[in-house]
């Protein structure tokens, strides 16, 4: 059947006969939307062929989302101990900076260089420790929205991607970084509330409840709170 995607171009389309998305390269209307795994089993009288054909690529595509999903949570931990360092090392520069201006300035007489030059050296610092925990945010969103993926009520054996917990990479993963990641998520939900700048995901229900707060009381409390959604916020 005709299609309407652009000839002589690289792009992914939705196998007409697996459902996949693969890479073609049409040189005309009427080419066929098969990829290259389903051609060998096309036709009625292949039908067994064809389905053992399928359920391979499939596997195979899972296996591949389940090694980069693994290879992006092992990342984002990495990055944010690295992360949780650089702020440590920071905080303790810009307690060491203020404590030597004002020791070596003490004694001098009051000018507007000396003001400037304490103000100058602690912003700078105060700076590299914001956009260090920006990043740390970045990293422990990444984290949350994993765990939302990836997680098991108490007791539970079966992860919520569908894999026994005892074979799921990301939740091994994220079970290491429980306490880091509540932590992390506890300061924050408590930054959103006082209107402060925190570094939450928008799908967060801290910020989803702030968000339908600000609607109206009405809409507000027809709403179900947190605690009454099952497995979202507190999935620990």
């Amino acid at each position: 059947m005709p299609h309407d995607y652009a000839l002589h171009t690289e792009l992914e389309a939705r196998c007409l006969c697996c459902g996949s998305l693969q890479p073609f390269t049409f040189t005309s209307h009427s080419d066929q939307v098969v990829c290259t795994h389903c051609r060998s089993h096309l036709g009625p009288e292949k039908a067994e062929r064809r389905d053992l054909a399928h359920i391979a690529l499939w596997s195979g595509i899972s296996e591949a989302q389940a090694l980069a999903g693994s290879a992006a949570a092992s990342q984002s931990e990495a990055d944010a101990a690295e992360a949780a360092t650089r702020i440590a090392e920071l905080e303790a520069k810009v307690a060491e900076l203020s404590a030597t201006v004002i020791g070596q300035f003490d004694s001098a007489p009051a000018s507007g260089v000396r003001e400037e030059l304490q103000s100058d050296l602690v912003r700078r610092a105060e700076r590299a420790t914001e956009l260090a925990n920006r990043r740390t945010d970045r990293m422990m969103a990444v984290l949350w929205r994993l765990g939302v993926l990836h997680h098991a009520a108490g007791g539970a054996t079966v992860c919520r991607c569908g894999k026994p917990v005892t074979a799921c990479p990301e939740l091994r993963i994220l079970n290491s970084e429980q306490q880091a990641l509540r932590e992390w998520e506890t300061k924050n939900v408590a930054l959103a509330a006082s209107g402060a700048r925190h570094g939450l995901p928008q799908e967060h229900p801290a910020v989803t409840d702030a968000a339908g707060s600000a609607g109206g009381a009405t809409a507000h409390s027809a709403r179900p709170g947190r605690q009454e959604r099952s497995g979202r916020f507190d999935r620990r």
